[in-house]
């Protein structure tokens, strides 16, 4: 049996969570219900959630804090469930400012020496080298006392290696997002989109740039840009603070009359948006990797994409393909932008069917029967 820990689930709002539960059901596709229980974070959003959506078995926990009601509830659930592995996502914003989720690894060493058992403990591994400074204090545990890490990005990869060594692993994500339909939506005009959450290392304010200079440059009004995601400003909102700057930047811009905020909308609404776009502009920071959902549900929906340079990876798989412009510059980004606006139907459908044809190698239920495989519960 496979115990799946994730602190964020859906209907959380972080990319994170939505991996998580696109993940299980690929592996609940492959094993039955019975072989499998999650644990999870005791929120309103998530539980009521997980009572409406799902039927595998869970347990909630109400914090991620190192407490003795904590540890005597995870030894609990080992003792009352046949647990033979466990796969932990890791981080997401629900685990909080604490260490549970840290120690769990040598918790359940200590828990396998105590009982006589060989429970093994697999993390997935979202991100390192990003990561503040706290954070990747709290990883070393994992690293440290994990059987297992599976790490997408390449630099996290090679860099988490020096501390886990060969127990450190490749692999990819999927899409987060169901491709509801692929068939594209036309607009009047040239629609210019981001999907994703609004996070500092996103490139937020170079693409607002960006946008800029395309909307200066266009004389003819062909252009509209939408960003599909939340900007709230709200006091609850962890990123409200940065939110808040982000709207400044709009304005700063010029562009607040130019662009559409969706805010956070269903899948199958962003399935929709993403369907209404011509260009997708992703500009990550640390460049494209093998680990960014946003850039995997555009490529999913045949979208041409216009992103900031991958790793040595991501530029091996998408080189030569026409869709997919990576560049370093904002006035190589600007000119892929208006290059991609001119393309003629018959080069706009080639792209199409190409960029769908390469989001096949990023198949959850392949994913997912590698972890299971290796986890030996098939």
């Amino acid at each position: 049996m496979l115990l799946y820990i994730s602190g964020s689930f859906p209907d959380n709002q972080e990319g994170i969570a939505s991996g998580a539960k696109v993940l299980l059901d690929a592996m609940l596709n492959i094993v039955s219900e019975e072989n499998v229980i999650l644990l999870t974070t005791d929120t309103p959003v998530v539980s009521e959630h997980i009572q409406d959506n799902t039927t595998v078995r869970y347990e909630l926990l109400k914090n991620w804090k190192v407490t003795a009601k904590n540890i005597h509830k995870i030894e609990g659930i080992l003792d009352r469930y046949p647990i033979t592995a466990i796969h932990m996502e890791y981080p997401g914003d629900l685990y909080g400012k604490t260490f549970l989720a840290s120690f769990l690894p040598f918790l359940v060493r200590r828990y396998n020496r105590k009982r006589g058992k060989q429970i093994t403990y697999h993390v997935r591994l979202h991100e390192f080298t990003r990561a503040r400074f706290l954070r990747k204090i709290a990883i070393l545990p994992i690293l440290w006392f994990a059987d297992a890490i599976y790490v997408p990005a390449q630099k996290d990869r090679e860099v988490v290696a020096r501390f886990g060594g060969s127990k450190v692993h490749p692999t990819i994500i999927g899409t987060n997002i169901k491709v509801v339909s692929q068939e594209l939506i036309r607009a009047e005009k040239v629609t210019v989109s981001y999907f994703g959450s609004v996070y500092p290392g996103k490139g937020i304010e170079q693409m607002l740039n960006i946008w800029k200079k395309i909307n200066e440059q266009d004389s003819n009004n062909r252009f509209r840009f939408k960003i599909i995601g939340d900007i709230g400003t709200e006091k609850e909102n962890h990123f409200a603070e940065y939110h808040a700057q982000v709207w400044k930047w709009i304005e700063q811009y010029g562009l607040k009359d130019s662009i559409e905020v969706t805010g956070y909308i269903s899948d199958e609404d962003v399935s929709r948006e993403i369907r209404k776009t011509q260009i997708a502009t992703l500009f990550y920071e640390d460049g494209l990797t093998l680990r960014r959902g946003s850039f995997l549900a555009y490529l999913a929906h045949g979208i041409p994409i216009v992103t900031s340079m991958g790793d040595q990876e991501a530029k091996a798989l998408f080189d030569g393909h026409e869709g997919i412009a990576m560049g370093d510059t904002d006035e190589e980004f600007v000119r892929k932008i208006m290059e991609f606006a001119d393309l003629t139907e018959k080069k706009r459908e080639e792209i199409h069917k190409d960029n769908i044809a390469l989001s096949e190698r990023f198949d959850w239920n392949e994913i997912a029967g590698d972890f299971l495989t290796n986890y030996g519960i098939v």
